[in-house]
């Protein structure tokens, strides 16, 4: 019973003290003060006494903070952009075990992407999922066609060039992010960004230049229609990552599902999709929905976080994957110009996400 007497007279101290240290803050009369002071006394004794602990968020935070939100937010955003790459990155495999053309593959991929994205949509919301689509407005169609546009033109420089110069020509995709972010929306690119895309883009060159040297990339003048192709292509994804960063609140589903819809009726008129083999529709039940579907979304998602050059970089670690799959799958060993440029490539990204991360917020 003493004990419990000396804690409350101890807490009423405790109280006065604040109240005395607070009221000599505050402005109006002694009285005023007075009161105030003692009602917010009250407050921060309730809120210390029955507010929970805070969990310390990262290692080497003090004791009791909260994580940043735009530092988490920016992480998501990393992690999003890096699976689609992975995602994208698998489009060498599959290429390599379906037989047909790629316009037919094109209807296939688009087709099954649409359809799996908008099963998804109807699992999730129910039937209010078409309401989605009939309030699309003008930035949803715009976001739909422009990634339409881009996975066909895609696939038409392949078809009228070699994989090596798409593959150079898209290396400068973060360079026209950065242009285009700062042109549309005044967004600066970091000076680390620009480094690291800067590495990349050469490490890519020296993974392609063995068929320039063999003869097998050509020169820029050897076919116009293909380069221009190519270059249409980086430009539409450069224009699409800046595109999602200025609109943030696209329902990015319904967008990636309408998307792939608009691919398979752009490339229908030059396919033959009724020729697939019956063992190729596996292989196209993954390929659609993995790279058109889940990669679309997942990149589209990761560009309304980041910066459009930081998001274009961070898909570039695309191309160094897509070797290594080939390689595991069917023990094809790349060249060793592959290997130093994938290198290269997969250093530098590993090395900017972790300066990324240990920066101080």
């Amino acid at each position: 019973m003493t004990l419990y007497r000396y804690s409350l007279s101890s807490l009423q101290d405790d109280r006065n003290s604040a109240g005395h240290r607070i009221h000599a803050r505050l402005p109006g009369s002694q009285e005023e003060r007075s009161w105030r002071g003692f009602v917010l006394s009250l407050r921060a004794d309730q809120s210390a006494t029955s507010a929970p602990r805070a969990p310390s968020a990262l290692p080497g935070a003090l004791p009791g903070a909260l994580p940043d939100p735009a530092r988490v937010q920016r992480q998501i955003g990393m992690l999003l952009v890096t699976g689609a790459a992975l995602a994208w990155s698998t489009a060498g495999f599959f290429t390599r075990v379906v037989e047909t053309d790629l316009w037919t593959m094109l209807v296939w991929r688009g087709g099954l992407g649409a359809a799996v994205l908008f099963l998804f949509m109807r699992l999730r919301d129910g039937p209010r999922c078409w309401q989605v689509l009939r309030r699309a407005d003008g930035p949803f169609w715009i976001a739909a066609i422009l990634s339409a546009l881009a996975m066909v033109v895609f696939i038409a420089a392949l078809n009228n060039t070699t994989v090596a110069k798409v593959s150079l020509i898209y290396a400068a995709v973060p360079f026209a992010a950065a242009v285009l972010a700062f042109l549309l929306m005044g967004e600066r690119p970091s000076r680390a960004a620009l480094i690291a895309s800067t590495i990349a883009a050469f490490g890519i060159a020296i993974m392609v230049a063995p068929s320039f040297v063999a003869g097998a990339g050509g020169g820029l003048d050897d076919n116009i229609l293909g380069d221009g192709l190519a270059l249409l292509m980086t430009f539409l994804m450069a224009l699409i990552t800046v595109y999602l960063r200025r609109h943030p609140g696209l329902p990015m589903v319904a967008v990636g599902a309408m998307a792939c819809l608009l691919t398979a009726l752009m490339a229908l008129p030059f396919a033959t999709p009724l020729s697939v083999a019956p063992q190729d529709i596996f292989w196209l039940a993954l390929f659609g929905p993995i790279t058109s579907g889940i990669g679309f979304v997942l990149y589209a998602k990761g560009a309304q976080i980041l910066a459009s050059t930081e998001a274009a970089l961070l898909g570039a670690i695309e191309t160094p994957l897509g070797p290594l799959w080939v390689w595991w799958l069917f023990h094809e060993v790349p060249d060793k110009a592959t290997l130093l440029g994938g290198s290269l490539i997969f250093v530098t990204l590993l090395i900017y996400i972790w300066r990324e991360q240990t920066r101080p917020g």
